[in-house]
């Protein structure tokens, strides 16, 4: 089993924006779409339930990959009672997203983006993992959420090379979570609990061999970082990996008596990334690395941030603690910029509309497990 890179930074991953923002000028001065070739099909939908086995791969077929046109293909999804259908074909699909106030939404950013062909505003939701980041070659940017239990020091401890997160622990659902930094090696004492927890290991880019089931890291680079705890009291010895991109608490499969969430903080020299830190408080903090050290330091509204490419940076225009994330689509053009797909997901008798982007996975939660939608290219492999 193999993670995708950037799940949540799925739309998080928006990992093509500023290059397609490049594309898009190319076009304006050249009509005869030279990028077809980089964009054009043929394509596929891949539909997998969870990360193994091989998932159902329907055929894309359009006349015209300029032009907007419908499609109407369903598929059932094998095993289970829900259906795909892809409905409509876009070339150049446009987003229009707002905040809306939402006494039980969560805390979202509006970032501007600016580069040479890139002037871009995008909003960022720290309870949406399809909108937790915005990734490209020049760096990255992610928003993290702490609870109002977490005091100056949790802030400082982030600076801390060693720290790579935060862990969030529930003894009791009626009460705010206990917050601690993440080390590998640390040991964490609950007050209150017989149980003990310690972080037995940490990788940035977590890979498990479908053999031998060993855990590996594909890489330094904070793609897809987890953490293996230990949990122990005086009769029982746990040990269970949890994800940051993926809200999986292993007290569901080994009967804990508590919630635990892993957070990732993980800033180094291997890419430019910053982490926007919100909390209840009218302060934000940013983290990131300057000069080999990591800092954190208040957020300053509207001043600008370079990415290792120095054309390019990006500033904070505005934080709301309590909103969702509002989105319409359009197609914005005839002409192959931005191709997209809108289908339709099926579950009984509840129906959801998504828009899949080329390259970027969508994950549709369900009773049965995690729906893994992604439109593609078609791989050379089976062309």
């Amino acid at each position: 089993m193999h993670v995708c890179k950037e799940y949540r930074r799925i739309w998080a991953a928006v990992a093509v924006a500023f290059w397609m923002a490049a594309l898009a000028a190319i076009a304006t001065a050249q009509p005869a779409s030279p990028h077809h070739q980089l964009l054009g099909g043929p394509w596929e939908v891949l539909v997998k339930l969870g990360l193994e086995g091989a998932g159902v791969r329907i055929p894309v077929s359009v006349a015209d990959e300029n032009k907007p046109q419908p499609l109407g293909t369903v598929t059932p999804v094998m095993g289970t009672p829900m259906k795909v259908k892809l409905e409509r074909y876009l070339p150049d699909m446009k987003r229009e997203t707002t905040a809306v106030a939402d006494p039980n939404g969560g805390p979202v950013a509006k970032l501007s983006l600016r580069g040479e062909n890139l002037q871009q505003d995008i909003w960022l939701s720290a309870r949406d993992r399809e909108r937790q980041s915005v990734s490209a070659h020049v760096g990255s940017v992610a928003i993290r959420e702490l609870p109002g239990s977490v005091d100056a020091s949790i802030l400082e401890e982030l600076t801390e090379p060693e720290v790579v997160g935060v862990l969030l622990v529930w003894l009791s659902e009626t009460n705010p979570p206990l917050v601690y930094t993440v080390k590998p090696g640390k040991g964490l004492t609950l007050p209150g609990s017989p149980w003990k927890l310690s972080i037995a290991r940490y990788v940035p880019h977590y890979s498990i061999d479908r053999q031998t089931k060993e855990v590996t890291s594909q890489s330094d680079k904070p793609e897809n970082p987890a953490i293996e705890i230990r949990a122990q009291n005086d009769k029982q010895d746990i040990r269970q990996w949890l994800w940051s991109q993926f809200a999986m608490s292993p007290h569901k499969a080994q009967q804990l008596p508590f919630r635990v969430r892993f957070l990732d903080f993980h800033v180094s020299a291997a890419a430019s990334r910053y982490l926007l830190v919100v909390s209840p408080g009218p302060r934000s903090h940013l983290l990131c690395l300057k000069d080999g050290k990591k800092r954190i330091e208040p957020v300053e509204m509207g001043k600008r941030h370079a990415f290792d490419d120095k054309r390019y940076s990006f500033a904070v225009e505005e934080v709301r603690p309590g909103a969702r994330l509002e989105t319409a689509w359009q197609n914005g053009s005839e002409m192959l910029l931005h191709p997209a797909i809108v289908a339709t997901i099926t579950q009984g008798n509840a129906d959801e509309q998504v828009v899949l982007e080329l390259g970027q996975p969508f994950h549709h939660r369900t009773t049965v497990g995690t729906l893994v939608v992604l439109y593609r290219h078609v791989p050379d492999t089976v062309k």
